[in-house]
């Protein structure tokens, strides 16, 4: 609800301090008086766009300040909260501040916090609603038509309920879209993965296989040495010379590549030397296992040839993968894992597709149940804001909430259809609201609107302007009767020039333009008791006030 509003060098107004009320708060004045000032200076509080035409012209800068009770407004404290603007000691009450100049762009305050303008808009949009001239957003704003018809038709649970479903199935779509296209990755790669395991698995490189080969190979290379070399050893031992012993010990010692050969021959060899120096008789078995590995070495079947094809195969594939052949195994190891992984995400693709055609038939279940209450709630809606144009005296309005159905393939997290607003003046075929209404019409289409919708949630403040225009005798006192009823639930201020309406009021304020050291100047004054009974008889019977005037509008308020 708001409390008051602080006007600072806005247009004719050099300042103002309004207070205003629950209920049904009336503004009137002569015309041109400006009470539209009023509204745009309300207007620049909740986040309407400025304009520095707005700004009086003694100064170059202009100030408004609103002041909001939000008690009873838990969207507006939510947001206020989200953004951490909510005032811990006085969570209750919201207060705005924005000044516009002309040498700089807004700035806007919110419980004392500088934030931005399109913030401000976006709180402004839980705190006030304004129809008539004014109207920037709102009930015409098709894009609200179908929340309203769902609050109207107590829809909320369905349409979370519906929304949840909307979001499950879009996260499991994501996620279908996402293994699709890792599928499509993998099922290039797929041939390839098979190709690896089996190219490597038939090479059936083994541990250490490239070690031995190149031992192998060095060994067949030194082949004759060898041989050459173990004769001669021999031929010492035979001869068991003490010189030749010793020469033996020499060609032993430096002779490696004999262990190279044949290593499993390593030890036997080391300790040769120690044999021939222990007991001269182990020179015969010496010799004996010299003779065996000479006959060892002369029958290699080894081939030179086919080593060196083995290492050079086994080291291009290596290069094929560029790793190291010992990492043969791994690679092996992944493409199988990876193998087996494009199985899983062909499962999981299946189970996510099943998953989302229950979830998609539990969608279209709770879609069909909210475009069922959708048409009839819409029937109801028309018939009783069709009601309520007769009592405001538009016998030949009509009203009718068009529903247009999607594609039913589609999803969306509001169902299968949207509303648009629609009405026919005299006979005229159907279109949108603003598009066939005057002014007056308008307002006292939202007027109705609004009346059918009262056990519907609405803003706190609701603002209409020019709701009279083109009115007038029973047409006036109607309207007034219907926001009194409005005004029983929220706050309504409503700028009149009727004193059938202005007498409904539970407060009231004139607007008035005064001259000051030869400006003019608009004011705003609250009226009570004979003022009030003497603004009421003015716009009964003009400037002049006449005793049945004053008798007349006193009659008004008391009915």
């Amino acid at each position: 609800m708001l409390k008051s509003l602080s006007i600072n060098n806005i247009v004719l107004i050099d300042k103002a301090e309004i207070n205003f009320a629950a209920g049904l708060c009336v503004l009137s004045g002569e015309t041109g008086s400006g009470k539209s000032i009023l509204l745009d200076a309300l207007g620049l509080a909740i986040g309407f766009r400025s304009n520095l035409r707005l700004i009086g012209v003694d100064e170059n800068k202009a100030q408004v300040a609103a002041e909001f009770d939000i008690a009873k407004n838990p969207i507006c404290k939510n947001l206020l909260k989200e953004n951490d603007l909510l005032d811990a000691e006085n969570p209750d009450v919201l207060r705005i501040r924005r000044i516009i100049s002309e040498n700089s762009t807004s700035k806007v305050f919110a419980n004392d916090i500088a934030i931005g303008v399109n913030l401000l808009a976006q709180i402004g949009e839980t705190l006030v609603e304004i129809h008539g001239q004014h109207d920037q957003r709102g009930l015409l704003n098709v894009g609200y038509h179908l929340t309203i018809l769902d609050e109207f038709c107590d829809n909320e649970t369905l349409l979370k309920n519906l929304q949840k479903i909307y979001k499950n199935l879009r996260e499991i779509e994501e996620k279908i879209a996402a293994l699709k296209t890792k599928k499509e990755q993998a099922e290039r790669e797929k041939d390839y993965l098979h190709h690896v395991v089996l190219e490597l698995e038939n090479a059936d490189v083994k541990t250490g296989e490239e070690d031995e080969l190149k031992t192998k190979k060095d060994q067949l290379i030194g082949k004759e040495k060898i041989l050459k070399f173990l004769s001669e050893i021999k031929s010492h031992l035979s001869e068991a010379n003490s010189q030749m012993l010793i020469s033996t010990r020499v060609l032993l010692r430096n002779q490696n590549i004999i262990n190279n050969f044949l290593s499993e021959k390593s030890e036997e060899f080391e300790n040769l030397n120690q044999k021939i120096d222990e007991n001269s008789s182990e020179i015969d078995a010496a010799i004996s296992s010299i003779d065996s590995t000479i006959h060892e070495v002369a029958n290699c079947e080894n081939n030179l040839e086919e080593i060196e094809e083995q290492l050079f195969f086994i080291k291009s594939l290596a290069r094929k993968y560029n790793v190291q052949i010992a990492e043969f195994p791994r690679i092996i190891s992944d493409a199988k894992e990876k193998l087996k992984l494009i199985s899983l995400d062909e499962e999981s693709e299946e189970r996510l597709e099943l998953e989302g055609f229950k979830l998609h038939e539990d969608y279209k279940k709770l879609a069909n149940e909210l475009s069922q209450n959708r048409k009839k709630g819409a029937v109801i809606l028309s018939k009783k804001v069709e009601e309520e144009l007769k009592f405001l005296k538009m016998e030949g309005a009509k009203f009718k909430i068009e529903l247009t159905t999607y594609d039913l393939r589609l999803t969306t997290p509001f169902g299968y259809e949207k509303a648009r607003f629609t009405a026919a003046i005299n006979k005229n075929s159907f279109d949108d609201i603003s598009k066939i209404a005057s002014g007056g019409e308008l307002s006292r289409f939202m007027l109705a609107l609004k009346v059918s919708l009262l056990n519907v949630k609405s803003l706190p403040t609701i603002i209409f302007d020019e709701i009279d225009s083109g009115i007038g005798g029973s047409t006036a006192d109607a309207v007034g009767k219907r926001l009194k009823t409005l005004a029983e639930n929220l706050q309504v201020l409503v700028v009149t020039h009727q004193p059938q309406i202005a007498a409904k009021g539970d407060v009231n304020f004139k607007i008035s333009k005064i001259s000051v050291d030869k400006k003019t100047k608009t004011t705003i004054t609250k009226l009570a008791g004979k003022a009030r009974e003497e603004e009421i008889a003015r716009m009964l019977s003009g400037e002049k006030i006449s005793d049945e005037a004053m008798a007349a509008a006193r009659s008004l308020i008391n009915n």
